[in-house]
């Protein structure tokens, strides 16, 4: 097959191009922003390419001027060997020409760093952005590579430039107020004549005259480490101070570089980790009607977000409910008595308002627990129930016992500080239930002491609390179910109701009816 015979359709290359599509050169010159007339704008492009530079510059510059603490050690020990060097008889002529030197010298390092820039804007940037006029693709790759090696050396030179005109102006404003302030004692030379006598004053006049001798700290200490005799004492002097020092700045910048490792391995920790925030105190007051009753939780504050709910759930789960109140009866009553089935159990404490624990100046919490038994359904009043308990502020509790049995063979008992108080106390509470009393309450008296001899009992006066319903009824065909009594199952539905508090819930009839309700109830004689 000959050159004649090759089709110019079937070559790969042909084939590859015709699957791309036209190839076109797009210019980057061509941004959105356009004048009014629709034409490029390359000003506008030159303008915002170089913004972007500078404020990348701008940014990666203010790392430069960060804090550290290697750097303040670097400036103390620097000034410290400048005064330790520093020769306190030299001239004004001298002073001056090393400030003019540092000036001059900053000079040169501004002008090497601007040059340096120029260089890269103008042999690198420039042609990388004529790049990317006509191939996107490798005009960005140039101009990538070449702007980080332009941040990298300018960075570098500023960093150069920002320590030496930084260290440049410390030594030049010492030697500045030097000057001026040897140039005040000068000129009150006859005060430091008439203070110190003649010597000082020919002192004063000789200090800093043109080709004086010089004087530093650091002349006056080797002079005297070289005037030792002996040579093995002066070796041994000359090089204690010497390693002295080195090893002074070593340890120091050992320091310096181990405290800002840890900072910053804390703050990496602290990015990679969920901080769970400082240690925080919080006071929860889960009901504001009651000011004596507050949960106190600490922790870290994160910690203590799911903390605080689930306290909160918790409360709000358990406000109504009675852990452990006794509702049973007398082996005796439980043989003789008919399953219950309307029940009222009053409540009451030594403290008035909750939390239901002691305050201070008490030294125990006082408590009783009433049942009355077959409650009638017409007085379920709230009102009616708060002034059987002897209303707001209660009655006084005390070790005399009241006791009486009911004609629906149930019993009640209530303590009071007399036997008249408990009597009284009992009678009102069993004005509540359907049964009625058969004889006369029987009055005993609890002389039981504690260690010191005194009776356990003592009189308190207790408040009304809260009252529970219970309401049991049975089931019939529930044998899974309920709770057994006399062989058969029942079911208890009961409601914790304040009494405390200077008003009745506002759901009070609700709960009351719902209390009440008996559904799948069996209504045959038990």
């Amino acid at each position: 097959m000959g050159l004649a015979d090759i089709v110019e359709s079937a070559l790969e290359s042909r084939q590859v191009r015709s699957a791309i599509g036209e190839r076109k050169f797009k210019s980057s010159f061509e941004d959105k922003q356009t004048t009014q007339q629709g034409e490029n704008n390359i000003i506008s492009w030159i303008w915002n390419a170089g913004s972007r530079l500078v404020g990348f510059l701008v940014a990666n510059i203010g790392g430069l001027i960060n804090f550290t603490l290697s750097a303040a050690w670097g400036l103390f020990t620097s000034t410290l060997q400048f005064i330790w060097n520093f020769d306190w008889n030299m001239s004004d002529k001298t002073i001056d020409q090393q400030i003019q030197q540092a000036w001059d010298n900053l000079g040169g390092l501004l002008g090497g760093t601007l040059g340096n820039l120029v260089g890269y804007l103008g042999c690198g940037v420039l042609p990388g952005a004529t790049i990317l006029a006509f191939n996107e693709p490798l005009g960005a790759y140039v101009l990538e590579n070449v702007v980080e090696e332009l941040a990298d050396e300018f960075l570098a030179n500023l960093a150069n430039l920002v320590r030496y005109t930084f260290v440049s102006a410390t030594q030049s404003l010492l030697l500045w107020g030097f000057k001026n302030i040897r140039k005040f004692i000068k000129s009150n030379v006859g005060l430091v004549q008439r203070l110190f006598g003649d010597k000082a004053e020919k002192a004063i006049k000789a200090w800093g005259a043109e080709g004086s001798k010089p004087w530093s700290f650091a002349i006056a200490v080797d002079n005297a480490v070289e005037s030792i005799p002996n040579t093995f004492l002066r070796n041994f002097v000359e090089e204690f101070l010497e390693e002295a020092w080195d090893g002074c700045v070593e340890a120091g910048y050992v320091v310096t570089n181990s405290v800002e490792s840890f900072l910053a391995a804390e703050k990496l920790r602290q990015q990679q980790l969920p901080p769970m925030g400082k240690t925080k105190y919080v006071e929860i007051t889960p009901d504001r009607s009651i000011d004596d009753q507050k949960i106190i939780l600490a922790g870290p504050q994160e910690a203590l977000k799911p903390v605080i709910v689930q306290t909160l759930t918790n409360y709000q789960l358990m406000e109504y409910k009675d852990i452990g109140t006794f509702v049973g009866s007398p082996v005796d009553e439980y043989l003789r008595a008919k399953p219950r089935s309307l029940t009222l159990i009053v409540q009451f404490f030594s403290v008035q308002t909750p939390p239901w624990t002691k305050r201070n100046g008490q030294d125990r919490l006082v408590s009783g627990t009433y049942v009355v038994p077959e409650i009638d359904q017409t007085k379920l009043d709230w009102e009616r129930i708060k002034l059987a308990c002897g209303g707001a502020n209660g009655y006084m509790y005390g070790r005399y016992r009241a006791f009486t049995v009911l004609d629906n063979g149930r019993g009640m008992a209530c303590f009071g500080q007399s036997g008249d108080e408990a009597e009284d106390r009992l009678r009102a509470l069993a004005a509540l239930s359907k049964g009625e009393i058969t004889k006369k309450p029987t009055i005993s008296e609890d002389r039981t002491e504690d260690v010191t001899g005194s009776y356990i009992k003592q009189p308190v006066r207790v408040y009304p609390a809260y009252f529970t319903i219970l309401n049991q009824y049975r089931v019939p065909g529930a044998a899974g179910s309920g709770i057994p009594i006399n062989g058969k199952r029942y079911i208890r539905k009961d409601e914790r109701i304040d009494l405390w508090t200077d008003t009745k819930p506002i759901n009070f009839e609700e709960i009351i009816l719902e209390l009440l309700k008996k559904p799948g109830a069996d209504t045959s004689p038990n």
